[in-house]
């Protein structure tokens, strides 16, 4: 998994990636400096069981990808089924051809949750 998310860290305009749990624990992580994982985790963590908790109170199922903007960068959350990769990334970052890298390397992950169910 770690080297799924240091491979991601190669594409240009990408800060750093994680894997978080679907409760919000980090499973693994590769960012850039001068992020730091613990508030980049406590952020990522917050958005997803939030997202999560007002999506279920409008009983809706939780999301499959979330785009979050801010004036400093762009996080970039997709489920996987094991977990959410979150993709942190410069503001002015094009998420098209920057997607295909993600969606690549969320069926890597999401493929390594399946050989261990198996």
């Amino acid at each position: 998994m770690r080297r799924i998310l240091k491979d991601l860290s190669y594409v240009p305009g990408i800060r750093g990636s994680m894997v978080v749990s679907h409760d919000g624990m980090v499973i693994a992580a590769s960012l850039h400096r001068p992020l730091d994982d613990e508030k980049v985790a406590a952020m990522a963590s917050a958005v997803i069981m939030k997202t999560r908790k007002a999506l279920a109170s409008c009983g809706l199922e939780s999301f499959r990808r979330l785009t979050m903007v801010s004036s400093h960068g762009k996080m970039l959350f997709t489920d996987t089924g094991i977990a959410y990769l979150v993709v942190v990334m410069s503001r002015n970052l094009d998420l098209g051809p920057a997607s295909i890298e993600i969606e690549s390397a969320a069926r890597r992950i999401r493929s390594l949750g399946e050989m261990r169910i198996a």
